[in-house]
């Protein structure tokens, strides 16, 4: 992976993860860093089991993932497929959240996996497209 997409996805603070609602429109929600992370392969992230974006995946597994850094002009969007895990101890994830996510207090945690499809990196104006090949 080029240093500058690690970088990036290294030191994002938020990220936004969209969806796919039953009418065929883009739900967005901002997430937090991912809980774990496979270079730009696959993402976990931290979800609400009982809100709109869990409730989309299950119907549609198709989005995207987007971060960015505005002092570099640099993003990185990534296509991708996405599927619900439940939680298996939630007490050693825990562990692993930021404040932030603590006070969300979930009734129904659960992580959103992010599989990458194609990759599409932009910094200062040049552009690079990576589709990514199938397993």
């Amino acid at each position: 992976m080029d240093k500058n997409m690690e970088t990036l996805l290294a030191n994002a603070d938020t990220f936004m993860l969209t969806t796919i609602d039953n009418r065929g429109f883009p739900h967005v929600i901002a997430v937090s860093p991912p809980l774990e992370r496979n270079g730009f392969y696959y993402f976990k992230f931290y979800i609400n089991g009982d809100g709109r974006t869990a409730e989309n995946i299950r119907h549609n597994r198709t989005g995207s993932l987007f971060c960015f850094d505005e002092a570099q002009h640099e993003s990185i969007s990534l296509k991708g497929y996405l599927f619900t895990e439940e939680l298996v101890e939630y007490k050693k994830l825990a562990a692993q959240l930021n404040e932030f996510q603590k006070e969300l207090n979930y009734k129904n945690p659960m992580i959103a996996v992010f599989e990458t499809l194609s990759v599409k990196h932009y910094k200062k104006m040049q552009s690079e497209f990576l589709d990514i090949p199938e397993k």
